[in-house]
């Protein structure tokens, strides 16, 4: 049955114990450093980084290098709109938190692997480097190119396989081995059954936790989501399932913890642009109610997110980056439309600013 007394709640991935249930999912291009940092602050108990493939790693891959230092970067405190890092401090409090921690962990590398012995010496890479804390397997991406390469999605069709990956996984070093997978790999009748399949295969494989988007391959992320698929599953299997799909707001997170009794919600896109959403759902499950982000608490988290990209990646590029997560945070202003054009045309880490002033004003 759901558990309806404490929806959010620690947990347990194998031998890496979470302080909740509440996690940060990994999204190709949004899931650096900056976002992890800024959504811990706000309550997600564990963030992933961005999905590679264990060949980029082995390679050395620049991208790919990144997200295997990702686990040993430090960061000084994030610094407030005016550079100051005790006005940040002042100000974490708006957050929840004593201040900003240059930690990010526990943390998830995510891989996308297609051959056991690749994958097998990827895990062996980042247990030596002591980059993570779990390594997370992609059988659910439904790009074209992804699915071409015979990875991510198209893995559901293939649970002889899906076995053998988490094996090599979970065997090559003492990192626990989670899974993400999708209900289906499209509409045919025995699809759901074949995906369920690839799923008990991955836990008699020695994995200790999957994660379930509720929708199909072929839906990508179009459609409902089918939580029901994600309290079957939930009964079904002995590990962990974390729910994902639909998850714009506290209220949906608190409604699909509840009604399907899944151990935990992983946030996708309902964080972009809204990384507090995390703490309205913890203040949900104690309260019975939350607050919406002020003007002052979203303000201070677009300038965060810009410091960190900029401490990451140089001020050029998160000004560009800016383009679009600018226009994530303008969702829900007065004059939204106008809001988005402004961050999409400013060209400098001042003019970032000054738009940010104009529009998050108290």
């Amino acid at each position: 049955m759901p558990d309806v007394q404490e929806p959010i709640r620690p947990v347990r991935l194998g031998p890496l114990a979470l302080e909740s249930n509440l996690v940060l999912a990994p999204m190709h291009g949004h899931t650096h450093l900056a976002m992890r940092l800024l959504c811990r602050r706000f309550g997600a108990a564990l963030a992933h980084t961005p999905m590679v493939t264990p060949e980029a790693l082995l390679l050395g891959d620049p991208k790919a290098a990144r997200v295997l230092a990702a686990g040993l970067l430090r960061r000084p405190v994030l610094r407030s709109g005016n550079g100051k890092a005790a006005a940040a401090k002042d100000e974490s409090s708006r957050f929840g938190c004593e201040g900003w921690t240059p930690a990010d962990r526990p943390l998830s590398i995510q891989l996308l692997p297609a051959d056991p012995g690749a994958l097998a010496e990827a895990v062996r890479l980042i247990a030596d480097h002591g980059a993570a804390d779990t390594v997370d397997l992609n059988f659910a991406c439904p790009s074209r190119r992804t699915l071409r390469s015979g990875r991510g999605g198209a893995i559901l069709r293939q649970p002889d396989l899906a076995a053998r990956l988490v094996a090599a996984a979970a065997g090559a070093a003492h990192l626990p081995v989670t899974v993400k997978l999708r209900t289906a790999f499209g509409s045919e009748g025995g699809d759901a059954g074949r995906a369920f399949d690839v799923a008990r295969c991955a836990e008699d494989a020695g994995a200790v936790a999957v994660t379930l988007h509720a929708r199909s391959v072929v839906q990508g992320y179009s459609g409902r989501a089918d939580w029901d698929a994600i309290a079957e599953w939930s009964a079904r299997l002995a590990v962990p399932v974390f729910g994902s799909g639909d998850l714009r707001s506290a209220e949906a997170i608190l409604e699909m913890l509840t009604r399907t009794g899944c151990a935990g919600a992983s946030v996708a896109r309902g964080a972009l642009g809204a990384p507090w959403i995390f703490r309205q759902a913890i203040d949900l499950a104690r309260s019975g109610t939350c607050s919406p982000a002020s003007m002052a608490e979203r303000r201070l988290a677009v300038l965060a997110h810009f410091d960190g990209l900029a401490e990451e990646y140089g001020e050029a590029t998160a000004v560009r980056l800016m383009h679009k997560l600018g226009s994530y945070y303008a969702r829900g202003l007065r004059g939204a439309a106008k809001a988005r054009a402004a961050f999409q045309a400013v060209r400098s880490p001042e003019a970032l600013r000054a738009e940010v002033e104009r529009w998050f004003h108290d």
